[in-house]
Formats: C-alpha cells, sequence, structure tokens
C-alpha cells in the first residue's frame, strides 16, 4: 500500500488550506473527469484530491490499451463481491494520512461507484464532516451505526443505471435507523455529472458550511 500510495490524478493545494475535499469517480473513470466536472463549484479554500481508483481496468480503444479505474469488484448478476470496498478504503486512508497530516475536515464526494465507497470510507476518518453521493445509493445494510456526518444524495430523474425509487428507497431505510440523510432530485438528468449537479454541490457544500460556523 506505500508504494500505491502515491497520488495519481488531480491534486490542487492553495496556500493554506481550511479543509479536505476528496472527489471519488465512478466505475471504469479516472479521477480527472469528476474533477473536471466540479471543481469549478468547489470552494477555493479547500485541498481537492482526486485520485484515480487502485485497480486499473484496462479497455482497448483505437489500437491501443486504455485505463479506466474502480474501487472494488461487484458482480450484479450473482450478487457478490470479487473483492469489497476494504482495500480500498486502507489504500485511502494512507493518502489522507500522507496529503493531509493536519487533519483538517475532510469532505468526500463521490459519484456512482465512487459514491458507494463514500460513506464507508466516511466512518472511517473521524474528521469527516460531509458526504455527497451523485448517482448512487447509500446502501443501508453497508452503512451501520451512528455518523457524526450528514449524507447528501444527488439523483437524476432520469437515472436508468441506478433508478432514483432504488436510491430513495435506501435514504428512507437510513432516515429510519436516525442518520442524517437528504435527498435532491435533479430533474431531466440521467446518469451524469451536469452544471446542475455541480450547482447543488455548491449549495450543499455552501449550507454545510454555514452550519458549522
Amino acid at each position: 500500500f506505500q508504494a500505491l500510495a502515491v497520488m495519481d490524478g488531480v491534486i490542487t493545494r492553495p496556500e493554506g488550506p481550511k479543509q479536505v475535499i476528496l472527489l471519488l469517480h465512478g466505475l471504469n473513470e479516472r479521477g480527472r473527469r469528476i474533477y473536471r466536472k466540479l471543481s469549478p463549484y468547489l470552494p477555493t479554500d479547500a485541498l481537492i484530491l482526486a485520485p484515480n481508483a487502485p485497480f486499473p481496468l484496462p479497455r482497448v480503444k483505437d489500437q491501443k490499451v486504455d485505463l479506466g479505474f474502480c474501487w472494488y469488484f461487484f458482480d450484479p448478476f450473482e450478487k457478490k463481491y470479487y473483492l469489497n470496498q476494504d482495500m480500498a478504503i486502507s489504500w485511502m486512508l494512507q493518502l489522507l494520512k500522507m496529503h493531509n497530516p493536519n487533519n483538517l475536515p475532510v469532505t468526500i464526494i463521490g459519484f456512482s461507484q465512487g459514491g458507494y465507497l463514500a460513506p464507508l470510507l466516511g466512518k472511517e476518518l473521524p474528521n469527516t464532516k460531509l458526504v455527497i453521493g451523485i448517482c448512487c445509493e447509500f446502501r443501508n445494510n453497508l452503512i451501520k451505526g451512528p455518523l457524526s456526518f450528514n449524507l447528501e444524495a444527488i439523483h437524476g430523474s432520469n437515472d436508468a443505471v441506478i433508478t432514483p425509487e432504488s436510491a430513495q428507497r435506501e435514504i428512507s431505510l437510513l432516515k429510519e435507523n436516525n442518520i442524517k440523510s437528504g435527498w435532491h432530485l435533479i430533474e431531466e438528468t440521467a446518469h451524469q455529472i451536469t452544471s446542475q449537479v455541480g450547482v447543488k454541490v455548491r449549495e450543499l457544500l455552501e449550507a454545510h458550511g454555514k452550519r458549522s460556523l
């Protein structure tokens, strides 16, 4: 893990950062993609980390091998993990230890597969203040016990990959277990990060930032 914990993705470090924002990309994507989509909506006082996930997914395109990345391996047909989230969480904890030695407050924003991972990683970080999931499910069966941070779900009304009905059902179960969680539906939006999604991310960051003052 020490060898892997070298930043491969995007990092922006302002002078005297006041917080850390960790961006977790989707399945078979890269950190640069989610950074490009969300960076215009993120605060300028934040150290932003958008790493590539630790596990490469090779794909052949235009007679060359291109790499996407994933956080874990789940077989949706057999409904089982070949590799669960534990290794990615261990790797991310090491990476954050390297890049956030002063234990600044951390906000985790994950898209799709990265959104599934986000609250599980947040549980292992005592300085997590907020988790935002985009086009994902916060799985009630994986998130156990009280959380020290809020969960906020942003979902497209036209998402055919993870339906809003399925994602909202998990939010309802979390609320029944007294886990603070919010639901934000973006109309006419599919399984994607649009400008409307970016604006909602900014609104949530600003709202939670004011609450912590």
